[in-house]
């Protein structure tokens, strides 16, 4: 669907990203505020009522769903295209046809046509929303190190039957590896392959976490300022390429 955003249509398109905007920006604020992220810096507004503005948590994810919702415009519409002009239908011209036959009855919308019209509305909102929560998952993963370690160590602290689960998915997988045979034997070729490439990964690994260490070094306002920054201009840039370099537009058939 070639989206105008002057009409009903696209104004409902650009409410509904936003509203999802500030969704996905209102949990990434309570889960960094969970992590230790505060504000140093609020203002209070006297006039006309009493009003306290974050900076760090009302202004900056304004600017950040501002910006969502430009990549979200811009990608739409380099992936909409125009439907293919038909020339108009000549009818037939019949004298003494009865005035039923000569009234025109608009072709009724079914399901299928609504949602292959709405194939590019809904392929950048899945495209953007994707980048951007993984974008914010590394972001959130460099900042804050331990977090994945944290994580599953209380995991497994907290239920003792995942602890249970586990050990018997490991017996199970021992025991097909001494019964599968060859089967087992490539397995076990297969795990000795990844040990010795292991240590290759792990200088990439340590390369890439010395360059980006500052982060993790940084108080909690300045990690989740980092954690938005990331996310956004990454995804951005990712948008821009995507919409630039993408050869496969969406065309429609003829109406």
């Amino acid at each position: 669907m070639l989206i105008r955003w002057a009409t009903a249509k696209g104004l409902i398109a650009i409410v509904l990203f936003t509203l999802l905007a500030v969704l996905i920006e209102y949990l990434i604020i309570v889960y960094t505020i969970t992590l230790g992220a505060t504000d140093p810096a609020l203002i209070t507004l006297t006039w006309p009522t009493t009003l306290t503005i974050s900076p760090l948590f009302h202004i900056i994810p304004a600017a950040v769903i501002i910006t969502l919702v430009a990549s979200w415009t811009y990608l739409t519409k380099r992936l909409a295209t125009k439907p293919l002009e038909q020339k108009p239908f000549k009818a037939q011209k019949h004298p003494k046809a009865p005035p039923a036959a000569r009234t025109e009855q608009k072709p009724k919308r079914t399901l299928t046509q609504t949602i292959r019209e709405a194939k590019a509305p809904i392929k950048t909102t899945l495209f953007i929303t994707f980048i951007f929560l993984l974008f914010i998952l590394m972001a959130i993963v460099l900042a804050y190190p331990q977090l994945i370690y944290n994580t599953v160590a209380n995991t497994y602290k907290n239920n003792p039957g995942l602890v249970t689960f586990v050990a018997a998915v490991n017996s199970a997988i021992e025991g097909f590896n001494h019964a599968a045979g060859p089967l087992g034997s490539l397995a076990t070729t297969i795990n000795n392959g990844i040990v010795v490439l292991s240590p290759g990964v792990k200088i990439v690994g340590t390369a890439l976490g010395n360059l980006l260490a500052p982060i993790a070094t940084l108080d909690g306002a300045g990690k989740y300022l980092a954690i938005q920054n990331l996310a956004a201009w990454i995804s951005v840039l990712t948008v821009i390429l995507y919409g630039r370099y993408n050869r496969r537009p969406l065309h429609y058939g003829r109406k």
